[in-house]
């Protein structure tokens, strides 16, 4: 089954979507949105593309394991998500965001190349991490 995972933020939201076998990760694309209503249309349009039978949505705790703003927001995301019948699993995203941009400087990536895929990558991130725990338990 794939797996669709959502970095979702404030103007865009990065994909990434897993192999049927659910072992590898692939950053998929990042789609600018306006609105929770108007990101939720773009993950019904991704989820149907990709044929996903999952979304896993990254859910932003801070440091310290507590729901700021960002994840509140978060669950109320994917309890529109599941409004419109879609499977979707929060999963913590903490340092996501940071470890994509470091990669991808890493990469010598220039900052504009970096801005068009790091959504994506964070995705990429979050799915690669939920792929892993699932293998491990």
């Amino acid at each position: 089954m794939r797996v669709l995972a959502i970095d979702l933020g404030e103007r865009r939201v990065g994909f990434a979507v897993s192999d049927d076998e659910g072992i590898i990760a692939s950053p998929l694309r990042i789609a600018q949105v306006r609105s929770l209503p108007d990101a939720c249309e773009v993950v019904l349009a991704a989820v149907e593309e990709t044929g996903a039978g999952k979304v896993v949505l990254g859910h932003p705790r801070n440091m310290d394991g507590r729901a700021g703003p960002k994840a509140k927001e978060a669950e109320e995301f994917a309890a529109m998500l599941r409004e419109d019948g879609l499977i979707v699993e929060l999963w913590d995203e903490r340092l996501t965001t940071a470890e994509a941009e470091r990669s991808m400087k890493d990469a010598n990536l220039s900052r504009k190349q970096r801005k068009k895929s790091l959504d994506a990558v964070a995705a990429q991130r979050i799915l690669q991490s939920w792929l892993q725990a699932q293998r491990n338990s």
